[in-house]
Parts: structure tokens; C-alpha cells; sequence
């Protein structure tokens, strides 16, 4: 693209394309929407909680919970967090230790993250050198449900082969 600065109509026109052209890019890998959305609650590393915390905002942990965990807008483990007990959220992102089922649209389970326990979820995120031992649920895609809709074709079937045979 050439930029002309003597014709500002131009270059008006030239910012928005690229402006348009910036918004359908997918986000960045271990970017989540709570990068942009402020934390309101904070729990230290030096508490140990004991009971289930609930709300609709979004909770920082660093220290230690036992109890189940429900926020609705998101939860962010530090890397010295240990929870025991299952955690539900829109959006969960884990650099810390979780023993216990995790239920969430989008979860991030970077490097220094381990999790013991199931997961269901629509997206996942994880960074090489986490753990996970756990089974796994994602959202059946719009994709594979239209494929299980239709039938295989026939050439898919198992049928015996005449044509292979052994001695």
C-alpha cells in the first residue's frame, strides 16, 4: 500500500481498511479476554481459604482454596495457587495447581500450570510444559455434528474384499 500524506481522504480511507482488515484476525495464542478486563478480587498468596467462593466477577488466586470455585465473568490461578475443588467460569486462565473438574468457555493452561481432574470446555489453550491428567470435553463443533448427521458413504463401510486374500 502507498502512502500519499498530501491527500487526507486517502489515507482516511487506507486506516480504516487496514482497521477492518485488523478485526478479523483471530486473537493471539495465550491472549484471553481477560487480559483486557479488570480483576476485583484478589486473593493472596499467604491465605489459605476454606469454603466455596461464588460471584460474577473475576478473582485473582495466589494462595490456597478449598472449597469449590464459580465465577461468571473468570478466574486467573497464579503460579503458587493450589485449589481443591472444581472451578466453573467463563473464562479460566491457569498458571497455577487445580485437583478438581474445571467447567468453562475458554481455558488457558500455561507452562506452570497443572490440572488433576476433568475438563469441559468450548476452547483450549495449553502451553508446553503444563500437566494434565484428566478426561477432556469439548463443544461438539457445528462441523462434526452436520458430519454424524449424514451417513458414511459406502465406500467407508468394512465390507470383505474378495480381491485380498492370504495364504
Amino acid at each position: 500500500m502507498i502512502w500519499n500524506s498530501s491527500n487526507n481522504a486517502s489515507n482516511e480511507k487506507a486506516k480504516k481498511i487496514v482497521e477492518m482488515d485488523n478485526s478479523n484476525k483471530k486473537r493471539d495464542a495465550g491472549v484471553s479476554k481477560l487480559d483486557s478486563m479488570p480483576i476485583n478480587t484478589i486473593l493472596g498468596s499467604d491465605i489459605e481459604f476454606i469454603g466455596d467462593i461464588s460471584g460474577d466477577s473475576i478473582i485473582r488466586i495466589e494462595g490456597k482454596v478449598r472449597g469449590n470455585i464459580n465465577l461468571k465473568k473468570g478466574i486467573i490461578l497464579g503460579e503458587n495457587a493450589y485449589i481443591e475443588g472444581n472451578m466453573e467460569s467463563d473464562y479460566i486462565i491457569l498458571f497455577g495447581h487445580i485437583k478438581g473438574n474445571i467447567k468453562s468457555k475458554e481455558i488457558i493452561l500455561k507452562s506452570t500450570g497443572t490440572v488433576q481432574g476433568d475438563i469441559e470446555t468450548d476452547a483450549l489453550e495449553i502451553e508446553m510444559g503444563s500437566r494434565y491428567s484428566g478426561k477432556l470435553t469439548i463443544s461438539t463443533i457445528e462441523e462434526v455434528k452436520r458430519f454424524d448427521a449424514k451417513k458414511a458413504p459406502e465406500s467407508f463401510a468394512t465390507s470383505k474384499d474378495s480381491s485380498l486374500k492370504t495364504d
